[in-house]
């Protein structure tokens, strides 16, 4: 029966994948690289139909910034350090989900497309989220103000879904990419583990019946330490007292004669007396 990936690789899966996530959005989304990315995202000018459009602002829906704008109110301002952390620890528990149906041998593509799905998975509820916390809807259009984030209307959680998988669809590759190459380099260990529990059944060792004796098993009494061992190899099937004997001393008749057989008695012959019947002894 094929086994599953153990909790331990797959939390070694789902952790390195989760790492590499987090370097990406650390250095992509960035306050730092938002100029860059406004410029190359722009839905109006020359950059509108750019081929790189589309994936930068795929990859743009997890923003960040690390310090506060000028007259930004608090709650916005975490609620968007809160999506990309969010982002991050739900594709490290859904991807660990994954691997647990996942096997442990040949299950490369399986892995692929669960770490590809995850993250847009795991990037939607996370704008879900910080949008909540922030009380501003990310994309615009989404809310008439700060503070004013109508999660009653359907087209918000459609919006915020949409974004989410897109990122998804830009990033998941690379995360169910490096899923893959931790899967096949951890893929020796877990064939070793599996080796250590599988116990082969004992050879038997008959160097310790090569003195084996049928006389010495034909008596119960022969057992390891008994007293009577040393005078239980003995046979006497042949002695007068021995059950098998038919109770007839008499020489000349075995001892495996039935005891129920009829005896023949002879008398002594009369030999001639020539004392007369007077003995001298």
């Amino acid at each position: 029966m094929a086994q599953n990936i153990s909790a331990r690789r797959g939390a070694a899966i789902a952790g390195f994948a989760a790492l590499v996530l987090s370097v990406l959005v650390a250095a992509f989304d960035n306050q730092w690289t938002q100029h860059w990315r406004d410029g190359r995202s722009a839905e109006n000018g020359d950059a509108a139909h750019s081929w790189i459009a589309g994936p930068v602002r795929g990859l743009s829906a997890l923003a960040w910034r690390a310090t506060k704008e000028s007259g930004e109110p608090g709650r916005l301002f975490y609620g968007m350090l809160a999506e990309p952390v969010i982002a991050v620890v739900l594709t490290f528990l859904l991807l660990m989900l994954v691997c647990r149906g996942v096997g442990a041998e040949r299950g490369r593509w399986s892995l692929f497309l669960g770490g590809w799905f995850v993250t847009g998975l795991a990037a939607s509820i996370a704008l879900i989220a910080g949008s909540a916390i922030a009380g501003l809807g990310v994309a615009a259009g989404l809310a008439d103000g700060p503070g004013s984030t109508r999660f009653g209307r359907g087209d918000i959680y459609y919006t915020l879904i949409a974004l989410g998988l897109a990122f998804g669809l830009v990033a998941g590759w690379l995360v169910g990419f490096v899923a893959v190459l931790v899967y096949g380099s951890t893929e020796g260990g877990a064939q070793e583990d599996r080796a250590t529990r599988e116990y082969p059944s004992p050879a038997m060792d008959y160097s310790d019946y090569s003195d084996y004796s049928p006389s010495s098993a034909s008596s119960p009494s022969a057992a390891a330490g008994s007293p009577d061992s040393e005078s239980a190899g003995e046979d006497y099937s042949f002695s007068p007292t021995s059950p098998y004997s038919s109770g007839d001393p008499t020489p000349g008749y075995s001892g495996y004669e039935s005891a129920n057989a009829a005896t023949e008695i002879s008398a002594p012959s009369q030999e001639r007396d020539p004392y007369g019947g007077a003995r001298p002894y």
